[in-house]
């Protein structure tokens, strides 16, 4: 298979996917046994008592008085256009919205990410180099007790030290660099736990193969033997455990924007779920649900021209 079909079967499982979860969630919301249009209203009227006059206002000014089905098939259409309609707390168009927060959470994980593999694969190499060595058992250790902690315990360690304890950042403000290494710090921690484990048995599993030993035995350095053969080998396995890592990213990134009170996707999904802010809730949904197929489809693509580069040699 070349790259053009292997290309094209993703986007369409993309694009199913996307649209089936997509579709859970918005009858989710529109199938519950409350009535939406009153708690809209109670929502986002909260000077006023709601009652049923008010509702009905709500109900004729978003059309929740038609069919369930009708609104469905004219949001799937809009979905498909990039057409999320308006925030029904701040009036904004939704895709404004995602935007404006996404940029934030980008900001985030990708720097998170980069901090993370950069911390988790010398703890790896180092760890694989002299398996059950007093140095790999107290890495591991660490690496074992830090993949234990739920990110939100983390977050929590992090600003009491870093911001109560220390002052060297702070939580106000929506955005900015103040807090920002901080919650990069806190993700490297959360995703170089599990990574680095990974990445030591990796290495080991590539130091034991038969070409690697036969090559030592006729006198290649180790050094140069792993840098040239065996990197390739050992990168496999960790590409396979990135959708892992990229689907405990997306929990992690919206835990630690609520404890940071970082203003992202994350933040502002849990923001619209308090206010039922349908609209925007269902274009936060999707928008991560993207973030992640993109991610995980990404990390299959490089494992398979990995795959198709070793077979060739």
């Amino acid at each position: 298979m070349t790259l053009a079909p292997l290309l094209a079967k993703k986007a369409l499982l993309v694009l199913a996917i996307t649209l089936l979860v997509a579709s859970c969630s918005f009858w989710a919301v529109h199938l519950l046994p409350e009535n939406l249009a009153l708690q809209i209203a109670a929502a986002r009227f909260a000077g006023a008592e709601p009652d049923q006059a008010l509702a009905d206002v709500v109900s004729a000014s978003y059309g929740l008085d038609r069919p369930v089905i009708v609104q469905y098939g004219e949001w799937l259409v809009s979905t498909l256009m990039l057409d999320f309609g308006t925030s029904l707390v701040s009036g904004r168009d939704v895709m404004h919205d995602i935007m404006h927060h996404g940029v934030n959470s980008l900001r985030t994980v990708f720097w998170g990410f980069i901090a993370g593999v950069g911390l988790a694969v010398p703890i790896g190499f180092f760890c694989a180099r002299k398996p059950g060595s007093k140095l790999d058992v107290v890495l591991s250790a660490i690496s074992a007790g830090v993949s234990t902690i739920p990110a939100f315990l983390v977050a929590i360690v992090m600003v009491q030290i870093f911001v109560v304890e220390l002052g060297l950042a702070t939580l106000s403000g929506t955005s900015g660099w103040s807090r920002l290494w901080v919650m990069i710090l806190t993700i490297a921690l959360s995703v170089s736990g599990p990574l680095s484990r990974v990445v030591r048995t990796a290495v080991i599993d590539v130091r034991q193969q038969p070409y690697m030993q036969h090559a030592l035995m006729r006198g290649v350095p180790e050094r140069q033997l792993f840098w040239r053969h065996g990197l390739k080998n050992a990168i496999r396995p960790m590409l396979n455990y990135l959708p892992v890592v990229f689907m405990f990213l997306i929990y992690d990134v919206i835990v630690i924007e609520m404890v940071f009170n970082y203003h992202g996707l994350g933040w502002a999904l849990i923001n619209a779920v308090k206010a039922l802010d349908v609209p925007l809730m269902q274009g936060l949904v999707l928008s991560l649900i993207v973030f992640y197929l993109f991610s995980t489809a990404l990390a299959e693509i490089l494992t398979w021209q990995i795959y198709r580069q070793r077979v060739a040699q």
